[in-house]
């Protein structure tokens, strides 16, 4: 499994595919204290970002991938700077998936 949980952080290894993105999300939700860790992923599909950009999660670890590193990553840090989005929190209490 790419996406899990340790106790600590919400992990993401390897190649992270859609079909991660509904326990991802889950995760995020269940948890919105605890940091994703990118540490050791290659890849990431679109829609785990976009989960990353909605929940705004602390991001902790670098990618194995120079692209993530050095491109989406600091694009992702910079858009998640901007403090006019809801937090994880009021996303939770939202979501119809409870």
């Amino acid at each position: 499994m790419t996406v899990c949980i340790d106790g600590k952080a919400i992990l993401l290894r390897g190649s992270c595919g859609v079909e991660e993105v509904e326990l991802f999300v889950s995760y995020l939700e269940a948890r919105p204290d605890l940091p994703v860790d990118l540490t050791g992923v290659e890849a990431v599909h679109t829609a785990l970002w976009q989960a990353i950009m909605i929940y705004r999660p602390i991001v902790t670890g670098s990618p194995n991938s120079p692209f993530l590193e050095a491109k989406l990553l600091p694009a992702l840090r910079s858009s998640m700077e901007q403090d006019n989005e809801p937090d994880a929190g009021e996303l939770a209490k939202a979501s119809p998936y409870k």
